[in-house]
């Protein structure tokens, strides 16, 4: 059996995923490390997975511009310096690494994309890694707009794509000098590569391509695998129904972006006498709950959301790659208010799937009220959003994932799909080795 290092950013979004893939791996008898940064909650959940624990310090350089910078940008501009931001001083984060490779000596290592820094430890130690993606946001396409602009997929753009691409042309120019310098700092040779980083290796894209924009090419090493979301929590949610005759409607704005005690209040006041509502609250949840709400609307801290989605009608959202792909898997329609970063393309995405609609952050409660009534009468968009279920549940997520990894752990080559093999891994296609 192999040792693994699992090491990831430390928002929920890259986290769970990848937490789900290391209790796959240790299921099945190889030791698994996990290392991350961020608050000491996410440890717990390592911990409680019973996956052996390396925490990691969050440098300086990242922790005080994102507090400085992210909150004041908005669209590309915010994705540009996000990347910025988690990319800076890479060479030193990658020696930092380097130390904890030295320690646990795994025999590959499994990276969230947006931590470059383990994938440049990785090949410095001359181990194979894993790169993983939570989406398909991140690969290009004829009718992909710029990333991080929330235009609509296809067009048509006018000023506004100009705009954007000029701006993704200048962060994608940054970030790949930034990469440049820190190989070099590193005796590593350069590569021509996007500052999106694809593993010569493996990557994993944990969606499916036909519920994702068109998007290619990309390398044979590039797998479409379909959602990681582990085992369920077994964790059911005290909810007696008080008006069964409405929609049930979830409202979550994430994990990160909840301390909004005003948009939900917005949300819930353009709903509540129309749906019954279950509110994963979060941060907002002590001002909310001071508050006098109609007996339709149930108020959580939080709630196990996978648990959850498939007793709902509809979902309004922030947008973020779990919440989409945990509800296109369960089939419900999506309204999505995006906060920031992936978010606003998830809407264009959902949009152009016709799983949903969207609206702004700011969108007072009439129209909210107006866009969830239609998701939940008009029947194209939870026709929609059942296909996207139908496609997502022939993927087999963590043990496509399993699989992969094996077979590079096996054969210590890279993955690759044969040509005319499916991007997309599912119960059908088989493995491509198989064939």
């Amino acid at each position: 059996m192999a040792t693994l290092l699992f090491a990831t950013q430390p928002g929920s979004g890259h986290f769970n995923p990848l937490l789900s893939i290391a209790r796959k791996m240790e299921a099945q008898g190889h030791r698994t490390a996990f290392t991350c940064s961020g608050p000491p909650d996410f440890h717990e959940q390592v911990r409680r997975a019973r996956v052996e624990l390396h925490p990691l310090p969050q440098p300086l350089s990242i922790t005080v511009p994102a507090a400085l910078l992210l909150p004041y940008t908005s669209g590309v501009l915010e994705t540009m310096v996000a990347l910025l931001v988690f990319t800076g001083d890479l060479a030193a984060h990658a020696r930092a690494l380097a130390a904890l490779l030295a320690d646990c000596r795994p025999d590959a290592v499994v990276c969230d994309f947006a931590f470059p820094a383990a994938a440049l430890a990785a090949e410095r130690a001359g181990l194979p890694w894993v790169s993983v993606y939570h989406a398909g946001l991140a690969y290009r396409g004829p009718c992909v707009p710029p990333l991080g602009s929330g235009l609509p997929i296809g067009g048509p753009w006018g000023w506004r794509g100009r705009v954007a691409g000029w701006m993704e042309r200048v962060g994608n120019s940054l970030l790949s000098q930034r990469m440049s310098r820190a190989r070099a700092r590193l005796g590593l040779p350069p590569v021509k590569r996007d500052y999106f980083w694809t593993s010569p290796w493996l990557t994993l894209v944990l969606s499916a391509e036909a519920v994702e924009a068109p998007r290619h090419p990309l390398t044979a090493e590039t797998c479409f695998i379909g959602p990681c979301f582990g085992e369920r929590s077994g964790e059911q949610l005290a909810l007696e129904r008080r008006f069964p005759e409405r929609p049930l409607v979830y409202v979550s704005l994430g994990t990160v972006f909840n301390r909004k005690p005003d948009v939900f209040h917005r949300i819930l006041n353009g709903l509540q006498e129309d749906c019954e509502l279950v509110v994963s609250a979060g941060g907002a949840f002590p001002t909310l709950s001071a508050r006098r709400y109609l007996p339709s609307v149930h108020l959580f801290p939080r709630v196990p959301q996978v648990d959850l989605l498939p007793r709902v009608d509809a979902v309004v959202s922030h947008g973020g790659n779990n919440t989409i792909n945990e509800t296109l898997a369960a089939g419900k329609p999506l309204l999505v208010l995006p906060v920031g970063g992936e978010q606003q393309d998830n809407a264009s995405r959902v949009e152009f799937l016709g799983a949903g609609l969207r609206a702004t952050l700011n969108a007072p409660a009439a129209k909210i009220r107006a866009l969830v009534g239609r998701l939940v009468h008009e029947p194209s968009f939870r026709d929609s959003a059942s296909a996207c279920a139908g496609v997502l549940a022939e993927t087999r997520g963590t043990e496509t994932a399993r699989l992969l990894i094996e077979r590079l752990l096996e054969t210590g080559r890279p993955v690759s799909r044969a040509p005319g093999f499916p991007q997309t891994i599912t119960s059908r296609t088989g493995l491509p080795w198989e064939v």
